[in-house]
């Protein structure tokens, strides 16, 4: 039994021989000692951008402590070998599982921890495994902030000034009940726990859909008295209205289900299964939780839980995409921005932002270019009212809090009129609703300076986002919709430059990048490289061809180191155009630290906008539905003249190379000959204008007679009024040049048809005999 000390020792001597020079990922393979049966291309490059970036972050081995470490039995592995085949690596697992979502992805478990890792490494180096990393568990934090006064009635879904607060300012839901209640739609609150005996919960508790990860069984209820949070959650979204019971969610007749992860440490593995867990079924996952809000946190999912984003996105509900809603924190005290917390940065989340019983910005709520909507929440002295652990356990004794608040409380509240939009229409893909929430979200607060309106005409705040989740105007937009076109994505850059960032200066370093992808777009990813020890000095900014600034860091108190191929997600764009020069901006305006913007990286989201992508002038539409030509080829049948010149300007068959098939192309005819490529005998002398210019060498343009009607004409019939001599005829005795070779009589110098002993030529010419 080695000591604790001992362990640390070694570790420490691991950490500095071998950790320094060397990350967790590579590319390319050596040679394997044995045959492990690696067959096809490499698994790492197929995952998608930001799991790549997630497994280049989480195998940094520099960038775990010792404590990190110490204790860490599973290990994140990427590998082509077969399943029965991992204990033959130099790593030598004692066991190996499938990871979940992502494909050749393996957790291995090894006896003893610290001797596996220059183990690992080996089998990195061997070309055995693509990637390592340790799953370290993270406490993950319930986004709540401090209790405010009593408030008995839920001012948020029908604000009358009860409060004295802004009369009508509230969820404005109250309009769609009598048609929308989120029937037939699964919620699940993945959080510390749901008290699913509660009464006004229990109707409409699924036992099917739950889970508890922290004790690995079917019953989340909470583990603790102090873990109301996620019941809290539950009735803010969807407690069970008019049954005269405690309180009414916003969508009261959807579906709960409770998923109990953050009552524990968590790692990457158990995050991915509860947010993927049954999303064929499940609609909504809600999350109201995330890394600490303290301004100095710089955290994203593992690749594993980056992965099971994309899955819910491109595979749950049928392959429309489920919903997830996360909260975008509680740190405004503490100049934390919402693009610091990777879970909520991410585009396949929907960021909510809270505002009080005014509607103004709470006075914890994050900002950040991510932030889709707000909802209202706590502040100003008034609390949210909602369902509590039974009897004395939660926020208060008895079933109902009304302290409850924070963007916790903000985030259910978007989820429940997600399912009223839902309810609606259940057609409605990920992205849809998405669209949906930007078109129908009301302005708030109107004179904060922050509104500006985005290159494509939408309000838009860096406080707020598109502004307040309204219901009734949601379903209303949702009951209409056209769903999306395909999805397209483009990616510029990984620009790699490293340069000196001027460290104490006022002014911008200035980035640009050229897109020629015209999308009408969504998100857009920023992927930045940027290596700094005092991180919070910098200001980073993108700014659209349109202008649209999104501001994603601003110089704060947080002396953490870099910015490693940090992912900021902007939705400031929404439906401007990609087309044009996109700008970065960086600045370091302390000083006392120097920095060095490695590289960037740009990666555009959204719908193709390009109506004519070959720009011959034909829109993509007609190409294909009308004329059957090519739109993603001016030249369709590659004769040299546009799609547009031949269908519009001169309606030559764009499909073929020569319309009047009189062998000459129409290029040839348009812009050498001057002929018509439609007539294939443009002077209408019986010759086709190929014959004439190819063989004949006479002119398309000009009528060549054949005036005795033999069919040659006078630039090859000698006599063209005598229909007996031209270039068909035979030669006869009879001094003519019959056929019209320029010899007269010619052959009969050798022939004596009479027999007489005179040549018929001298008979004929000479004597005048017959």
């Amino acid at each position: 039994m080695r000591s604790s000390s001992a362990m640390r020792t070694a570790l420490a001597v691991l950490i500095v021989l071998l950790f320094a020079p060397f990350g967790g990922v590579v590319t390319g393979s050596a040679e394997q000692p044995v045959n492990l049966g690696i067959e096809g291309n490499e698994i790492l490059p197929t995952y998608s951008r930001a799991v790549q970036l997630a497994f280049e972050r989480v195998g940094d081995m520099g960038s775990y402590s010792e404590q990190d470490l110490v204790g860490v039995n599973e290990w994140l592995v990427v590998t082509r070998v077969p399943l029965d085949k991992h204990q033959w690596t130099k790593a030598a697992p004692v066991s190996s599982e499938p990871a979940p979502i992502l494909r050749g992805a393996y957790i291995w478990n090894f006896e003893y921890p610290i001797e596996s890792i220059p183990l690992l490494q080996q089998s990195l180096e061997l070309g055995e495994i693509e990637s390592f990393s340790p799953l370290v568990e993270k406490q993950q934090r319930a986004r709540l902030t401090p209790d405010d006064t009593e408030f008995d009635e839920q001012w948020h879904l029908e604000n009358t000034g009860q409060t004295n607060g802004l009369s009508g300012e509230d969820v404005n839901v109250t309009s769609t009940w009598d048609t929308y209640t989120g029937s037939g739609v699964v919620i699940s609150v993945v959080d510390d726990g749901l008290d699913h005996s509660h009464s006004d919960l229990s109707p409409h508790y699924s036992s099917q859909f739950s889970y508890d990860w922290c004790d690995d069984d079917g019953d989340p209820s909470p583990s603790s008295n102090w873990n109301g949070h996620g019941t809290a959650v539950a009735g803010v979204a969807a407690a069970v209205g008019d049954n005269t019971l405690d309180v009414t969610g916003v969508a009261f007749n959807a579906t709960i289900a409770g998923s109990t992860l953050i009552a524990c440490s968590t790692g990457d593995s158990m995050e991915a299964e509860a947010l993927s867990h049954m999303n064929e079924d499940i609609d909504i996952y809600t999350n109201s939780w995330g890394p600490a809000d303290d301004g100095q946190t710089l955290e994203a999912p593992g690749p594993l839980t980056l992965a099971a984003f994309e899955s819910d996105a491109y595979s749950g509900r049928d392959g429309l995409g489920n919903l997830i809603t996360w909260a975008a924190g509680n740190g405004l005290g503490s100049n934390d921005d919402s693009n610091y917390d990777g879970y909520a940065n991410s585009r396949f989340t929907i960021a909510v932002t809270a505002i009080n019983h005014n509607g103004e910005q709470s006075n914890y709520a994050e900002p950040g270019a991510n932030i889709l909507v707000a909802a209202h929440s706590n502040g100003d002295g008034e609390g949210i009212t909602t369902t509590d652990i039974t009897g004395s356990g939660g926020y208060s004794n008895g079933n109902v809090t009304h302290t409850f608040g924070g963007t916790s409380s903000a985030t259910p509240l978007a989820a429940g009129v997600i399912a009223l939009v839902l309810d609606a229409n259940e057609n409605l893909t990920w992205r849809d609703v998405q669209h949906v929430l930007v078109n129908s979200a009301r302005m708030n607060d109107a004179s904060d300076s922050s509104w500006v309106v985005n290159g494509a005409g939408h309000d838009v705040s860096h406080k707020y986002g598109f502004g307040v989740v309204d219901a009734g105007a949601a379903v209303a937009v949702a009951e209409s919709w056209v769903n999306v076109d395909e999805e397209f994505n483009s990616t510029y850059g990984p620009y790699t430059l490293a340069t000196d960032i001027p460290d104490g200066n006022t002014s911008w370093s200035e980035y640009t990048t050229v897109v020629t992808d015209e999308y009408s777009l969504e998100s857009v990813d920023l992927v930045v490289d940027i290596t700094h020890a005092y991180r919070g000095d910098l200001d980073i900014v993108l700014v659209s061809p349109s202008g649209t600034e999104s501001w994603l860091a601003e110089s704060r108190s947080d002396n953490g180191n870099d910015y490693s191929d940090w992912m900021f997600s902007t939705v400031r764009h929404w439906d401007e155009s990609s087309l044009g020069t996109w700008t970065l901006k960086v600045r370091d305006s302390s000083t006392g630290d120097n920095g060095t913007l490695n590289s960037w990286e740009l990666i555009l989201h959204g719908v193709d906008a390009d109506y004519d992508h070959d720009n011959d002038g034909l829109s993509d539409e007609n190409e294909t539905l009308l004329y059957g030509t090519d739109p993603y080829d001016a030249d369709s049948d590659d004769d040299g003249l546009s799609d547009y010149d031949e269908v519009i300007v001169y309606g030559t068959n764009p499909l073929a190379i020569d319309s009047d098939t009189d062998g000459l192309t129409d290029y040839a005819e348009v812009m050498n000959t001057g002929t018509d490529p439609l007539d294939s005998d443009t002077d209408d002398d019986g010759l086709s204008d190929g014959a004439e210019l190819n063989y004949w060498s006479s002119d398309p343009l000009v009528y060549d007679p054949d005036d005795d009607s033999d069919l040659f004409y006078h630039f090859n019939d000698c006599n063209d009024t005598n229909p007996n001599v031209n270039p068909g005829k035979p030669e006869l005795l009879n001094g003519i040049d019959d056929n019209c070779d320029d010899y007269i009589d010619e052959g009969y110098n050798f022939t004596d048809l009479d027999n007489d002993g005179l040549k018929d030529w001298i008979e004929y010419h000479v004597h005048g005999t017959d």
